[in-house]
């Protein structure tokens, strides 16, 4: 595409640029998926639900040798590469304003080739309109956003980061602005000494409460991202049970999110960190 630099990331992170025509498909808005009852005696339906679905997209390749010979060595490692049953890659797209997005998807077809001499084929290129399936629908920043809390002075409102939470309880309110689309699911890191911890997210009303205590250097990671809901010591032992029975592993909402942060036996060696990726709807 003219002005940007799009990238096939493979199952080991390795990254090849694609020479991609204008002429891709699927790269926009996710399909939306309407879940819909039939009402008996009624015209039309009842609406249950409305999702972003599955998306496929379509992104014409160029592939070209400098000889015959060399053209196919090239197909054969994009066709390596694009393997589905190694497991899942990336298609990272770079603007020319220079910022990125990706999305995690896998090779479906394509590359089965037509090799009929003519526009889109010859000695040394061969064109080929891949489609890659992609499970979820949304683009992702490429790195993380990650924002550290410390423990200072005793403080109820931080507007700016890093914050410093109150010694000795820990607490802090503040917010957070997810700039994404849509909902990011976060992943908090909390380095002891402390213990009782609670996380609370005041714009959704929704919580997580751990009991446990974190000796000094000691730290639990909760993973709240999709597919993955862990709740992880850092001596790899399994802390999920000791979350409350109303805990909810809370996603940051689209733009501002109000928060706070407790926990009690903390000293100036504590610390709590969040890590997300925004989401978006389009490339």
């Amino acid at each position: 595409m003219p002005g940007e630099v799009t990238e096939w990331i493979d199952a080991d992170g390795t990254a090849t640029t694609l020479e991609v025509e204008w002429d891709a498909t699927g790269r926009g808005m996710p399909p939306i998926r309407f879940e819909e009852d039939r009402v008996p005696e009624r015209a039309g339906s009842r609406l249950r639900a409305v999702r972003h679905d599955t998306r496929e997209m379509t992104l014409p390749l160029w592939i070209t040798g400098s000889s015959q010979s060399d053209l196919w060595t090239n197909l054969r490692a994009l066709a390596l590469k694009m393997d589905p049953t190694r497991g899942n890659g990336k298609i990272r797209v770079t603007s020319i304003a220079g910022d990125q997005r990706e999305v995690t998807c896998r090779y479906a077809a394509g590359l089965e080739l037509n090799e009929r001499l003519g526009d889109t084929a010859g000695p040394l290129v061969q064109r080929a309109p891949v489609l890659f399936r992609v499970h979820d629908p949304y683009w992702y920043a490429v790195s993380d956003t990650t924002e550290p809390f410390t423990v200072g002075t005793t403080a109820t409102f931080f507007p700016f980061f890093p914050l410093r939470l109150s010694s000795s309880e820990v607490y802090a309110t503040g917010s957070i602005t997810n700039p994404g689309d849509v909902e990011t699911w976060p992943v908090w890191t909390i380095t002891g000494p402390g213990s009782a911890i609670v996380l609370r997210n005041l714009t959704t009303g929704k919580s997580l409460s751990l009991s446990t205590t974190l000796g000094a250097g000691e730290s639990v990671v909760i993973d709240t991202r999709e597919g993955v809901k862990t709740v992880t010591h850092s001596s790899g032992a399994n802390l999920f049970s000791s979350l409350s029975a109303t805990s909810s592993l809370w996603p940051l909402a689209r733009g501002v999110n109000a928060f706070q942060i407790e926990m009690s036996a903390a000293t100036t060696a504590s610390l709590v960190s969040l890590a997300y990726r925004p989401r978006y709807l389009m490339v």
